[in-house]
């Protein structure tokens, strides 16, 4: 299969999740449209060019990354593995991202800080939570980033040996 086919056929199968994909189809697809993603990213972060907003990137990347999602679902299927593998790496990127949004005080600003309850003011370095966001913040990117490369590994397993079920072929006349 060629890099148009196996485009063509990860196009049209985005929101199938079962069913095989070939080892090629998987690679085309992954190869030809992480470029894309990669290359809006960069565009998008040059100062006065790319996208006027990052929703229109985010819609972009996440219409690209669904039939990469899709295919390499199908892949897993193909080789025997958890099918859904790829959609657990891509939801724990997407919660990554959201809590690198949330900012998290260094150590000494949490002095500072005070957390009121009804009647009650607490500083927040009371409360316990900063070693656990702390800790949180700095295990994520070495949780997902082995995930997605075992995912890739995975793809390169080659099509399992389906069972031939010789007693279903021969029916008793």
């Amino acid at each position: 299969m060629g890099p148009l086919s196996a485009l063509d056929m990860s196009f049209r199968k985005s929101f199938d999740f079962s069913g095989s994909a070939s080892r090629s189809e998987f690679w085309w697809t992954w190869a030809l449209l992480y470029a894309v993603v990669m290359l809006l990213l960069l565009w998008r972060g040059l100062p006065n060019s790319g996208p006027t907003s990052d929703i229109v990137a985010t819609v972009i990347v996440t219409a690209l990354a669904l039939p990469m999602i899709a295919v390499g679902t199908r892949r897993l299927i193909d080789a025997g593995i958890f099918r859904w593998l790829f959609v657990l790496v891509f939801v724990f990127g997407v919660i990554a991202q959201f809590l690198y949004r949330i900012p998290v005080p260094a150590e000494g600003a949490l002095e500072n800080l005070s957390v009121q309850f009804d009647d009650k003011t607490v500083p927040a370095s009371e409360l316990g939570y900063y070693p656990f966001l702390r800790t949180l913040f700095d295990i994520m990117p070495w949780i997902g980033r082995p995930l997605a490369i075992l995912c890739l590994l995975l793809a390169l397993l080659p099509t399992r040996q389906r069972a031939q079920n010789s007693s279903l072929s021969e029916v008793p006349q």
